[in-house]
């Protein structure tokens, strides 16, 4: 099964089963142009030696090295070695992987060209998808970076026989998002189909994912930029979702977070009229459905996760602002700004929602 998506911005999306290691790359290799492979140690371990041969750049596995310092030396490492504009940039890997090898493209000798290849099911549903590309720091998650979209996403399922139980977790929550934001009927279909998930039959996964993408390809194309309001809604759940992971020092798993998110998200909508009672119930079961874990190591403290919240990029005068629902497969709209500010006593409210919810018992002050 192949499928393909096109993206008014001229980018290609390819959706198929064992065709990326098998064709694609090889038929990369057949060309003249300069090819380098950027990836991290986990990935170049399980999949370096099936590559032709290209010079490959990796960097330590893991979020912690999703920062200018990682980026710099590799722009260093290639510039040392004589790469220059004409070279392709080819992003093999999860999130972190692909986020850094777009914004590393979009300022390497003023721009050059790139091709994500996503092996994680987060990066096929997600953090592949939309042209953004950035790196944390201390200070907060993707707060440095651009817009620079990839000529091709290549989407290969060969690749999810690789993944541990907790990466498919991070995947299947932003797919859960998806459909809380933009398509009831699409989030019907994932809570009905947690027995396909669990049997792991490829053509049913390519199929489901290439709905949860095309999602997002959709928003996407209507607000590439982030302009218009609408593509804001793809951030419900992640303010605080970002918040935790830098509170936690990326300890708690980013589909983790995402979820505990939208779960406090859930509740501010309600108590702002917007949600009913009903549909958080909903919401939370298949969470549960999924067995996803929805655990903090130790309880938020306000001290800590408000500055955090007044640093995401969605806000305004250091207030947070937040996506919100008013029902399901509905983000509010607020006048098309697709977010809208909460304040101090909801913030609260929310924190202590997540330390009495979500915090492990065996925690111990």
């Amino acid at each position: 099964m192949e499928k393909e998506r096109k993206r008014k911005s001229d980018s290609l999306y390819s959706f198929g089963k064992y065709f990326v290691l098998e064709e694609r790359l090889p038929s990369l290799f057949k060309t003249n142009q300069r090819v380098v492979v950027i990836t991290d140690t986990n990935v170049e371990k399980l999949y370096g030696s099936k590559l032709p041969p290209f010079e490959v750049f990796s960097f330590p596995a893991g979020e912690h090295s999703k920062t200018r310092e990682t980026k710099e030396r590799l722009e260093d490492e290639l510039l040392s070695r004589g790469f220059g504009r004409e070279t392709l940039f080819i992003g093999l890997g999860g999130g972190v992987v692909t986020d850094l090898t777009g914004f590393l493209a979009s300022t390497f000798c003023r721009g050059a060209p790139h091709i994500l290849i996503p092996t994680t099911l987060l990066g096929m549903v997600d953090a592949a998808i939309g042209g953004k590309s950035g790196v944390n720091t201390p200070y907060g998650k993707n707060l440095i970076g651009t817009f620079y979209p990839p000529q091709e996403v290549l989407i290969d399922g060969a690749f999810l026989s690789s993944l541990p139980p907790k990466e498919m977790n991070n995947g299947i929550v932003e797919m859960i998002k998806v459909g809380l934001v933009r398509s009831e009927e699409f989030l019907a279909k994932m809570a009905s189909s947690f027995d396909q998930w669990k049997e792991g039959d490829l053509s049913f996964l390519m199929d489901i994912i290439f709905e949860a993408a095309s999602i997002k390809i959709g928003i996407v194309e209507e607000d590439p930029f982030e302009k218009k309001g609408l593509r804001r809604i793809l951030n419900f759940g992640h303010t605080f979702a970002h918040a935790i992971e830098v509170a936690n020092e990326y300890k708690v798993a980013h589909g983790e977070a995402v979820a505990i998110g939208i779960l406090i998200a859930c509740l501010i909508s309600k108590r702002v009229g917007l949600l009913s009672n009903e549909h958080c119930v909903e919401i939370r079961e298949i969470f549960d459905r999924y067995q996803i874990p929805l655990k903090l190591p130790h309880p938020l403290s306000p001290e800590e996760i408000l500055p955090l919240l007044a640093r995401d990029k969605k806000n305004q005068s250091n207030t947070p602002r937040l996506v919100l629902l008013e029902g399901i497969g509905t983000a509010a709209s607020f006048n098309s700004v697709y977010c809208t500010e909460v304040r101090g006593h909801l913030l609260e409210e929310a924190i202590q929602f997540a330390n009495e919810h979500f915090v492990e018992k065996t925690y111990v002050h």
